[in-house]
């Protein structure tokens, strides 16, 4: 009986060892792999003639949380608004878009899909594997962009005339928020500029 314990005991170690260090690897290669970015947008609206821009009237940026009791919107806003804000404007400067002091020509809106909690379970473990996290609606050519996972930098791009997002950006990549602010920094300047280099899109 005492063997047969030992025998169920040893198996189920060397399961939770295996378990843990698949976890650890999946870990280890997200933190290593690229930004995967991806970019869509409306295929009827002309791009030609859009010069202008600003922030959209509602503010420049909204953080989504996975649902939980402990995370803060605010925490993390207060974390990624002073690096995004000015990264995009430099970004939209140095692609020749001037900024609107009246009606613009397109509105700029960011949306961090975030969680603050770094258990298992808001990485996944309980979640589903994709939200929709209330974002305005897309008319894209194609529905890859209708989901995200956790962990995702959304830039719209909307007209006012026509009431309604133009072209999306998006860009996923694990940022671990209680990581020093110059690496932060890094990581969203570069997922910032690398989708804006799409903006306009050409066809």
């Amino acid at each position: 009986m005492g063997s047969h314990v030992q025998g169920r005991s040893r198996k189920w170690m060397a399961a939770a060892v295996a378990i843990a260090v698949s976890w650890l690897l999946l870990a280890t290669h997200f933190e290593a792999a690229d930004t995967d970015l991806k970019v869509d947008y409306d295929k009827s609206f002309s791009f030609t003639g859009v010069r202008t821009w600003t922030w959209h009237p509602d503010g420049p940026g909204d953080v989504r949380l996975a649902v939980s009791s402990q995370d803060d919107p605010k925490r993390v806003a207060a974390r990624v608004d002073p690096v995004i804000v000015p990264a995009v404007e430099r970004e939209m400067t140095a692609r020749g878009f001037a900024r609107a002091t009246a009606t613009p020509d397109v509105y700029v809106h960011y949306y961090v899909l975030a969680t603050v909690n770094q258990s298992a379970q808001s990485l996944g473990q309980f979640l589903p594997p994709t939200g929709e996290w209330g974002l305005p609606p897309f008319n894209a050519s194609t529905t890859a962009l209708s989901i995200y996972p956790v962990g995702t930098l959304i830039i719209d791009v909307s007209s006012p005339a026509a009431k309604a997002v133009v072209w999306r950006g998006a860009a996923q990549r694990k940022i671990n928020l209680e990581r020093p602010d110059d690496e932060r920094r890094k990581v969203l300047d570069k997922a910032i500029r690398d989708l804006l280099k799409r903006f306009p899109p050409k066809k």
